[in-house]
């Protein structure tokens, strides 16, 4: 009967064919003729036999198939059948149709009866195997999923559940409706606490006719929203209340402006504007709901997984468009996350702005530290007894669930450090199935008895929330722990490097955790502070592509040649910044010592960086120098040896490559040219012994051009700030000049760049007023000496140009110093003229020095005349024919000749923009 009540249409047709076989008796006869008897059955009478064969044999075929595969009775073949049987015995026994029979004493027992038959057979068979087929065994699943129905009531809210709800049954309002939000953060119980609702609110008991549980997280769009609502609506109230459908889905085409073509629709419109010529939709819905009092609960949770715009829409929905009279709004949501969302999408006070929409508000308050406690210690019994074998009453279990910081014996009382990270039920289902998950690999390696379950379960919990201290754990210890004596150790400074990843709090609750996991004063075995248990516990996350200190450091022990290529095939295999982040983790040792000195010798490592640069793998190397850069930023001297073995591992690196970090030379050389800030880093008193390693140092490096450009800024830097600074300084200013002069003196190829910046560098004053530079003399006579034997070489980098992005626009002027170089512009002049037009960097110079003369001595600019690289690679043939046209004319106008219109023609077209040009204009001007 209750099949009937919800679908009384479908068994009012079902039945009205049924009785049409027997009231329609000829016309059903005349079809089944034309369509079945005529033109298939009556040509095959001969050969029905086989045919039923055949037919049986496939049709057992499908069934046996399916037997094997199905795992419930399918109701709608089985209801075919039943038709189908049916209509065939109608035919049967109607006695106007001829068989075809199997024997001849009776004329039922016809060859078609196996087309029923077989069907029947296979059907009541398959009923019976799913029917009397063993239950699967009922096996608890190893891990939990986050119910949303049926959910233990956990933190025992149930009293205030029913509480809340006798209040609200009575809260039904004629004005509008009446909307109660719970919120809470996520995972504190609020689809639990609806849930109990929804079971008061569905009890007989309940005023309330109708429930309608609205998802809007469902819907993609917020006009989606507003049509699945009001559907639902619709739906539940048409059950109760005739012709209120058509009202409110014209309402919802008014509110989300559609226009429908529909003739259906356009006539219903129509009609509706006859019968109710001055309400519109919603002053009708709310006066139906106002005269039946209907009253209606609407429950709607999660809207905190929506966006800013269907968040906006729900609001919109609970109190203004859907405000009709006795309607009841029940909404859960975590109001920190709805809060954020509306403030980041203009809503500047998002508490104001939801005190709008809703009469009243309980927040859920945060979850008991005894009950989350309580919840996973039951969970963690059941896997260490599981996993470990320990008794579930074990009191190791226990300690650790309630372990408190401030109390290593462990009381059950005012625990702190688990509830701190776990904050919510869900939040320990998470939890606990991360920590199942991993103890199950444990336990199917057969491994588990090589870690400590305490263990595991404090790393894992420092997992689930703080992970990136997880990482470093796992991949980069030494940034927090120190190793002596096979032992790992927390640094004294680890929580500083906390504070770089943690605000305060939450740098104490890791702490808690670390103190935990490295105090070895406990009696564990295989515990992680271990150096040989510690990997085990991340080994189920390492893996082979992952550098080990132990293959970095065997390296050493190799040739230079089988090194390298072990290193080239390491980096290959391992992952990207792997060679990186290990030797980084390596250097930060260098500076940690346990009982019996230093725990890694930095001569070996520096040795190691330094064959390991020679590799033909840039990307290697790379990772090398980016390694070294924060050792040197850093310069953490251990001794004045280790000081200059530091200096040393400085030359090692590759500062021109494009790739690897910056350097902050200009630091650097202050950290070792002031005593003062050289005798923090070293610890003692600065002396003479120090001043030859710096001085050494900065006269023999393999980077001049650097070291010199560096020490131009620190003599700037010095000279124009604090001048006490000149008095503390490791090497006098005049000594650095002298440095800066030697490394130009020794410079083999002076017109490189590096040539070029050495001589640049070589600077005897700057005018503080016009920052004019003064190089020193004895660069200037060096250079001069270098010219005159080798021209060449210096013309193909005479010519410079301007920096611009613009090929067409440009300012091309000479080698800034070479007047100073010569002594004067005659002298200069004089020295290319005895130079031969052998060679193009010769003409090319020649001919520019001819513009530039002519441009008073000033850059020459240009600007869209041509490429203006193009033009240097040319010598400037084209400009000299243009200054011969500039030349020509001015000699004839100092003649005395005529200006005439093909002069000032020759002038326009004259596109050198030079200082003659300039002189000629104003000489045809006057």
């Amino acid at each position: 009967m209750n099949n009937i009540g919800k679908s009384p249409l479908k068994w009012l047709s079902r039945i009205t064919i049924l009785l049409s076989f027997f009231i329609f008796d000829s016309f059903w006869t005349t079809w089944i003729n034309k369509i079945w008897v005529d033109p298939i059955v009556s040509q095959i009478k001969d050969n029905t036999w086989w045919l039923i064969v055949i037919y049986s044999v496939i049709i057992s075929a499908y069934y046996y198939h399916n037997l094997k595969e199905t795992e419930v009775i399918n109701r709608n073949r089985c209801q075919a059948v039943f038709i189908l049987a049916f209509l065939y015995c109608i035919c049967l026994f109607s006695g106007k149709w001829d068989y075809v029979l199997i024997c001849d004493y009776s004329r039922y027992l016809a060859w078609s009866n196996f087309i029923i038959i077989v069907p029947i057979l296979w059907e009541a068979c398959i009923c019976y195997q799913l029917n009397h087929k063993r239950p699967a065994e009922n096996i608890k699943p190893g891990l939990e999923i986050e119910k949303t129905n049926n959910v233990t009531d956990s933190y025992k809210r149930r009293a205030v559940c029913e509480s809340a709800y006798k209040t609200l049954e009575l809260c039904f309002y004629k004005e509008g409706s009446f909307t109660f939000s719970i919120t809470g953060i996520w995972g504190s119980g609020k689809t639990t606490f609806i849930n109990i609702l929804k079971e008061q609110y569905s009890s007989k008991n309940n005023s309330a006719k109708s429930i309608i549980i609205f998802e809007p997280w469902k819907s993609d769009t917020s006009d989606s929203i507003v049509k699945g609502f009001f559907a639902m609506l619709r739906d539940e109230l048409s059950n109760y209340i005739p012709n209120i459908s058509s009202t409110i889905d014209q309402y919802v085409e008014l509110l989300l402006d559609e226009e429908s073509g529909k003739p259906l629709k356009i006539i219903g419109k129509s009609l509706h504007g006859i019968f109710n010529e001055d309400k519109n939709p919603y002053e009708l819905i709310k006066e139906i709901l106002e005269r039946t009092k209907h009253k209606t609960v609407v429950f709607i949770d999660d809207i905190d997984r929506l966006n800013a715009a269907e968040i906006k829409e729900v609001l919109r929905l609970i109190r203004n468009t859907a405000n009709f009279p006795y309607i009841q709004f029940i909404v859960a949501y975590d109001k920190n996350y709805v809060c954020e969302t509306l403030k980041n999408n203009g809503i500047n006070t998002p508490d104001r702005y939801l005190e709008k929409f809703f009469n009243v508000e309980m927040s859920l308050p945060k979850s008991e530290e005894r009950v989350i406690c309580n919840e996973l210690l039951t969970r963690i019994q059941e896997t260490v007894h599981t996993i470990w074998e320990l008794e579930k009453e074990d009191t190791k279990i226990t300690n650790m669930v309630y372990y408190r910081p401030d109390n290593p014996i462990n009381s059950i009382i005012d625990n702190n450090l688990v509830t701190q990270v776990l904050h919510t039920i869900r939040d320990v289902i998470r939890f606990h199935n991360s920590f199942y998950l991993l103890a199950k690999a444990y336990k199917d390696q057969s491994a588990e008895k090589e870690v400590c379950f305490q263990d595991l379960f404090f790393l894992e919990l420092l997992r689930y929330r703080y992970l990136d201290i997880y990482i470093i754990l796992c991949n980069r210890p030494l940034l927090l722990l120190q190793l002596s004596d096979y032992v790992f150790l927390l640094d004294k400074d680890y929580k500083k490097t906390l504070q770089e990843y943690l605000d305060n709090t939450h740098v104490e609750i890791v702490s808690d955790i670390l103190e935990y996991l490295f105090r070895n004063d406990r009696d564990k075995a295989n515990a992680i502070y271990s150096l040989r248990g510690y990997y085990k516990y991340f080994m189920y996350r390492l893996d082979d592509k992952v550098l080990t200190v132990d293959e970095f450091m065997s390296l050493s022990e190799k040739d230079d040649a089988e090194m390298i290529k072990s290193a080239n095939q390491l980096y290959i295999r391992k992952y990207g910044l792997e060679f990186e982040n290990q030797i980084g983790e390596l250097l930060a040792q260098i500076y940690k010592n346990n009982a019996e000195g230093r725990t890694i010798d930095y001569n070996e490592i520096y040795n190691l960086l330094e064959k390991l640069t020679k590799s033909n793998i840039r990307g290697l190397r790379d990772e090398i120098y980016n390694a070294i850069i924060p050792h040197l930023q850093q310069l953490g001297c251990i001794d004045n040896r280790h000081f200059k073995a530091l200096l040393h591992l400085y030359d090692v690196v590759d500062f021109n490559s494009k790739t690897i970090k910056y350097f902050d030379i200009l630091n650097f050389l202050m950290a070792i040219l002031a005593k003062k800030n050289l005798a923090v880093k070293l610890r003692h008193p600065i002396g003479e012994e120090e001043h030859d390693i710096v001085y050494d140092f900065l006269s023999n490096t393999t980077h001049p051009a650097i070291i010199s450009s560096a020490l131009s800024s620190f003599k700037e830097a010095i000279e124009n700030g604090d001048k006490a600074i000149i008095d503390d300084l490791l090497i006098e200013l005049s000594v650095l000049s002298d440095i800066q002069l030697e490394h130009f003196k020794n410079e083999q190829n002076k017109f490189s760049e590096d040539g070029f910046t050495l001589f640049y560098n070589c600077i005897s004053k700057t005018d503080p007023e016009t920052h004019r530079v003064y190089l020193r003399q004895e660069a200037l006579d060096i250079m001069k000496n270098e010219i005159q034997n080798n021209p060449q070489g210096y013309f193909g980098m005479f010519i410079r140009k301007g920096e611009t992005s613009n090929p067409e626009f440009n300012t091309v002027l000479p080698e800034p110093f070479c007047i100073k170089i010569f002594g004067s512009y005659g002298k200069f002049e004089a020295f290319l003229k005895k130079c031969k037009n052998d060679n193009q960097n010769t003409i090319r110079v020649k001919n520019f020095w001819d513009l530039y003369k002519n441009n008073d001595y000033r850059p020459i600019e240009f600007d869209g005349q041509g490429n203006v690289q193009e033009k240097i690679d040319n010598c400037f043939i084209n400009e000299i024919k243009l200054l011969y046209q500039l030349r020509y004319i001015k000699n004839y106008l100092n003649r005395g000749g005529k200006i005439n219109d093909k002069l000032k023609r020759l002038f326009e077209k004259n596109d050198l923009y030079i200082k003659l040009r300039c002189d000629i204009y104003q000489m045809m001007r006057n």
